[in-house]
């Protein structure tokens, strides 16, 4: 499981990266039609797997409530096509980890004492 180094915070920029990914799923969508004037029995399944891959990558880069709508949509199995599903189901077990010290910061600021480390041995 990989850890995430940047959690996007500010509106600007978590808006940002739902633009970002509303370009990536174009692409795709131009890259599937492009690919079906090639070979006309091209199907929809390399489109969805892609699409499905960079909008779970954005949710879970996001945390917080984006994570959540990928969790319930990966619930429901006929609302989505498969690739969608199973893509979503990876954010109940195994989204990317959330970096210890980034929660140690936040309790830290208003005491302006550090949280005890749990990771250390005892004295």
């Amino acid at each position: 499981m990989k850890e995430q180094q940047h959690l996007p915070t500010g509106k600007v920029e978590r808006a940002g990266r739902f633009v970002t990914t509303g370009l990536k799923v174009g692409s795709n969508y131009i890259k599937h039609y492009t690919r079906k004037l090639m070979d006309p029995s091209v199907s929809k399944e390399q489109l969805h797997h892609d699409n499905a891959e960079d909008i779970y990558d954005t949710l879970s880069q996001l945390k917080g409530s984006a994570l959540k709508v990928a969790q319930m949509l990966s619930m429901d199995r006929g609302m989505l096509p498969k690739a969608y599903s199973d893509k979503f189901a990876m954010s109940q077990y195994s989204a990317p980890r959330f970096p210890g010290r980034w929660l140690s910061t936040p309790s830290s600021k208003p005491s302006g004492k550090r949280p005890p480390s749990y990771t250390t041995s005892s004295n």
